[in-house]
């Protein structure tokens, strides 16, 4: 008997501890991209500081907690995300082919909604919040393809998905679903703040399409990087649009 509960109680402590992981770190996207639109524009400069302090800490954690608990919590070792031995050019080529494939949809849906998109009033607020000249688009591109799309894989198909797995004994689905979920968050909360409701719902169920792809791509290659190559080339297509809207055709 005492064996047997020495046993449940391991059990249970392996599922909280990674399920506190995920607890501490799911959050702290949406709650960096609401201070950011809420505050960190404000025309009070206390609360303009706030709030661009509250997206910064959110930054700096969302970067340095998954390596921290996965070296100091889970015993772990730092790595690069290999890809496995062997694996040549396939990775790249599938992860780039799919991006690719997935930005003529986005493109093709776009066009199918545009007659039904407030055009002016999109380009507008994208102005409002400083993408207001190819100056500061391209830099912005260039951040998300090599800055932000390489962390958003390392903290939701490397570090969310590795903690959900061992919650889920394993099971991708159930732990691609985790990762799938938590990155679609806090892009809805950030295109609801410049757009109307129906139009955040909408690009987050092309974020969670993207999502799928980006898990299904990790699962197959245990890499983040045929998953970044495809959420690169989505981020070129997706900010690239940005840039249109609101310099060309706004």
């Amino acid at each position: 008997m005492i064996e047997v509960w020495n046993h449940e109680i391991k059990h249970v402590e392996s599922r909280s501890r990674p399920l506190l992981a995920l607890l501490l770190l799911i959050p702290a996207p949406s709650i960096g991209v609401l201070a950011n639109g809420l505050l960190a524009e404000s025309n009070t400069a206390f609360l303009a500081f706030i709030g661009l302090a509250i997206w910064a800490l959110c930054k700096v954690w969302i970067f340095g907690f998954p390596v921290i608990w996965h070296v100091r919590i889970d015993g772990g070792e730092r790595g690069f995300s290999a890809l496995p031995e062997g694996s040549g050019l396939r990775p790249w080529i599938e992860g780039l082919g799919l991006g690719i494939a997935l930005s003529l949809i986005l493109v093709i849906t776009f066009l199918i909604a545009k007659p039904y998109i407030d055009i002016e009033s999109l380009g507008a607020s994208i102005r409002a919040v400083g993408l207001d000249s190819w100056s500061m688009v391209i830099p912005a591109i260039l951040f998300w393809v090599f800055v932000n799309s390489v962390v958003e894989e390392y903290v939701y198909r490397w570090f969310i998905t590795e903690q959900s797995s061992t919650i889920f004994n394993g099971d991708p689905i159930k732990s691609g679903t985790i990762s799938v979920l938590s990155f679609t968050l806090h892009h809805v909360v950030a295109v609801a703040l410049v757009a109307p409701i129906w139009m955040a719902l909408l690009a987050g169920s092309a974020v969670g399409i993207g999502g799928v792809a980006f898990s299904w791509l990790y699962h197959r290659h245990n890499s983040i990087w045929p998953a970044w190559a495809c959420h690169a080339v989505l981020d070129i297509a997706v900010f690239g649009g940005v840039g249109w809207i609101a310099l060309v055709a706004s």
